[in-house]
């Protein structure tokens, strides 16, 4: 667990880091539930994901931004064994209503996903495949500068042989920078 904070840690400065810079107008840190699903539920329970990331306001109600995840599913049936998350995606999305207080979304994107599978005794094996990922949600504003978020969202591996397959349920804070609104 230290490990994973360390790493929300680090991406958290990272993505404040690029906001910074004309580079980007908002970023977002946020957590959750993952549930597995396809291939993966067979071997994985509910587990927990944390995501971060940095956009940009292409227009009032399109959006661009690149995202980073880490979570973890501990294994049905074993005294230890697990699987965890981490991947990156970049993602285009529509805001159905920006000027609102409270303002539903859409997005689409793909990246890379890594499935390490941890067992509590011997080695891990991990592999990295292409990622696409889908979400609806919506933005609550709390004032000019701060967002809340809730989402649900699908993510999953492009793979026929096994899917590692996703549905994260995130609720996060969006920190706008200079006039950027914020998805």
């Amino acid at each position: 667990m230290k490990r994973s904070t360390g790493l929300v840690l680090v991406g958290a400065v990272c993505a404040l880091g690029l906001a910074s810079s004309a580079s980007a107008q908002w970023v977002f840190l946020g957590g959750g539930l993952t549930i597995p699903m396809a291939d993966f539920k067979d071997d994985a329970k509910a587990g927990w994901v944390a995501t971060g990331g940095v956009g940009y306001d292409l227009s009032a109600n399109v959006f661009i931004a690149g995202e980073a995840w880490y979570g973890s599913n501990k294994h049905k049936g074993t005294s230890g064994d697990k699987t965890n998350l981490l991947g990156a995606t970049g993602v285009i999305g529509y805001n159905f209503s920006p000027a609102s207080k409270a303002s539903p979304y859409v997005l689409a994107g793909a990246g890379m996903l890594q499935h390490k599978y941890v067992p509590a005794t011997g080695t891990s094996e991990s592999e990295t495949k292409l990622a696409v990922t889908g979400a609806a949600g919506v933005v609550i504003g709390m004032s000019d500068k701060i967002r809340l978020f809730i989402e649900g969202r699908g993510l999953t591996t492009l793979d026929s042989d096994y899917k590692t397959f996703v549905v994260p349920i995130t609720a996060g804070v969006i920190i706008s920078f200079g006039s950027g609104g914020g998805n």
